[in-house]
C-alpha cells in the first residue's frame, strides 16, 4: 500500500530501517545478524521475513512440535505437579530459544502478538497439553486467515476452559466467552449490545473439552436463531462466525492493535482506515495487513517511540551480549516484569508498555541487567566496546547508528573512568547501557 502523502519522506539509511523493522516486528538483531544482512537490499529482507513461503523458503519447526514425550501424562504419579512444572519451564525455553533465534522472525513475533491479544492463560488453564495445543494453533495461523485463526480459537480446548465455554449450555448460557468475542477479539467496545453477547453465548452453547479435543453435544446446544449483530437466523458456530468476521469494525479493531504494537500509539483515523480497506480487500488475510502497516512505519520520517516490552527487552539483550542464560533465570526475570510467556495477568492481556516504566519494573530490568552482564561472555563484542569505553560501537550494536544520546554518554565515561579497571568498569558500562532509555525504547 502506498503510504500516504503526508508522511512520505526521504529514506532513512537502510540500517535504522532495518534496525527498526527487526525490532518492531521482530525481536531485535545480533551483530553477526547484522553482518549477514549486510549484502542483503532492504526490500528483499522485508518481503522474505514477512511472507517467506511467496519466496521458497521453508517455515522452521516450531517450539511446540513434537513435544509430547516432554509432557507428563501419568496424572497418579507422585510428582506429577513437579514434572509438569519442569516440563512447562523446559518449553518456556524453547519458546524464548525460537523467539531469539528464529530464521523467520515474524512468525514468532506474531505468535507472541496473537498470545497476547487472546491472552489465554496458564494461570486458569492447568491443562499442559491444551496450552500447548493453543500456542500451536496461533502460530500456525500467525500470519494467515483471521477468521479462520478466530474460529478455531473459538473452539479450541485452551479457550474453552479459559473462559467457561465448557459450561456454556442451552439451559445456562455463559457469557465469559461470548462477551470477549465481541470485546477484545473482534469489535471493540460500542460495536455490539449486551443482546449482541447473548446471543453469541446462546449460538455457541453445546461445546466440550475431550481427552481427545473438542467435541460438540446437540443437547447441550440453543439451537433457537438469534439476532447477532443485526443478523437473523444465528444458531451455530459458523453463523457466529459468519455474522463477527462479516461486520464493518472488525478491520479496523485488528488495524488499530496491530499499529499500536507496530508503529506505537496515536497513529492518525484516516491511516488505520487504509490499513483496514487492505485487511477488508484481502478478505482478512493477516499478511497484506503486515506488509502495510510495515510499508507506513518505513515512509515515516518521525517514527513514535515504543517502550520495549520485557520479553523484547530480555531476548534483544540475549542478542546483542551473545549471553546463555538458565531457563530458571529467564523466567524469573520476566515473572519479575509482569511478563511471563505462557501467563498473562488476566484477559486483556499483558500490561501497556508504560507499565514497564514504573519503578517495579524499573528495579528489575536493573538487576536483571546486572545479571545479564554477570554471564556475558568475554569475547561478545558488546563487552569488548564497552571494556575500551567505545560509546559509538556500543550503540551501533544497539542499533543506534548515530550514537546514545549524550546524557547516555556522559554517565557511561563517568562510570567507566571511575573504575578500578576496564574490565570491571565495561561489565558495570554494559549493565546501565542495557537499562538506559538507549535501549528500552525503541
Amino acid at each position: 500500500m502506498p503510504a500516504p502523502e503526508f508522511i512520505k519522506v526521504a529514506l532513512m539509511s537502510a540500517q535504522e530501517d532495518l534496525f527498526w523493522v527487526s525490532n518492531r516486528i521482530g525481536f531485535g538483531l545480533s551483530p553477526s545478524e547484522l553482518d549477514r544482512y549486510q549484502d542483503q537490499g532492504l526490500s528483499e529482507i522485508i518481503q522474505k521475513r514477512i511472507n517467506p513461503e511467496k519466496y521458497g523458503l521453508e517455515v522452521p519447526v516450531g517450539p511446540f512440535e513434537d513435544v509430547d514425550d516432554l509432557i507428563p501424562t501419568d496424572k497418579d504419579s507422585p510428582d506429577f505437579n513437579k514434572r509438569v512444572q519442569a516440563a512447562s519451564l523446559e518449553l518456556l525455553d524453547r519458546w524464548l530459544d525460537e523467539m531469539r533465534d528464529t530464521p523467520d522472525p515474524v512468525l514468532e513475533w506474531m505468535t507472541f502478538f496473537w498470545h497476547d491479544h487472546f491472552a489465554v492463560s496458564g494461570r486458569e488453564v492447568k491443562s499442559l497439553p491444551a496450552l500447548v495445543g493453543h500456542l500451536r494453533l496461533l502460530r500456525t495461523h500467525a500470519r494467515g486467515s483471521y477468521p479462520t485463526m478466530l474460529r478455531e480459537v473459538t473452539i479450541d480446548p485452551a479457550m474453552l476452559i479459559f473462559l467457561d465455554g465448557t459450561e456454556n449450555t442451552a439451559r445456562k448460557p455463559n457469557e465469559n466467552y461470548g462477551r470477549e468475542l465481541l470485546e477484545l477479539y473482534s469489535l471493540g467496545i460500542g460495536n455490539y449490545s449486551e443482546d449482541d453477547v447473548l446471543a453469541a453465548s446462546k449460538a455457541l452453547t453445546g461445546w466440550r473439552v475431550t481427552p481427545d479435543g473438542v467435541e460438540f453435544k446437540p443437547k447441550q446446544h440453543d439451537d433457537t436463531p438469534q439476532i447477532l449483530l443485526g443478523n437473523s437466523g444465528v444458531h451455530d458456530l459458523d453463523t457466529v462466525m459468519e455474522a463477527v468476521t462479516n461486520h464493518e469494525a472488525l478491520p479496523g479493531f485488528i488495524s488499530r492493535k496491530l499499529s499500536d504494537a507496530v508503529l506505537g500509539t496515536g497513529i492518525p483515523d484516516e491511516i488505520i482506515n487504509e490499513f483496514a480497506s487492505v485487511f477488508a480487500n484481502n478478505d482478512l488475510e493477516l499478511i497484506p495487513l503486515i506488509e502495510a502497516v510495515v510499508d507506513a512505519g518505513l515512509s515515516m520520517n518521525e517514527r513514535v517511540p515504543i517502550i520495549r516490552h520485557p520479553v523484547s527487552w530480555l531476548l534483544n539483550a540475549e542478542k546483542v551480549t551473545g549471553v546463555k542464560l538458565e531457563a530458571r533465570e529467564r523466567a524469573n526475570i520476566l515473572g519479575q516484569m509482569n511478563m511471563l510467556p505462557g501467563r498473562p495477568p488476566n484477559v486483556g492481556g499483558f500490561p501497556g508498555t508504560d507499565h514497564y516504566l514504573s519503578a517495579s519494573s524499573t528495579a528489575a530490568r536493573f538487576s536483571s541487567a546486572g545479571v545479564i552482564v554477570s554471564k556475558t561472555p568475554r569475547e561478545s563484542v558488546a563487552l569488548q566496546a564497552a571494556k575500551s569505553a567505545n560509546w559509538e560501537d556500543l550503540a551501533n550494536i544497539f542499533g543506534h547508528k548515530n550514537g546514545f544520546n549524550q546524557p547516555t554518554v556522559d554517565s557511561l565515561q563517568d562510570l567507566w573512568e571511575s573504575s578500578p579497571s576496564a574490565s570491571q568498569g565495561g561489565r558495570v558500562c554494559l549493565a546501565i547501557a542495557l537499562s538506559s532509555p538507549d535501549f528500552l525504547v525503541i
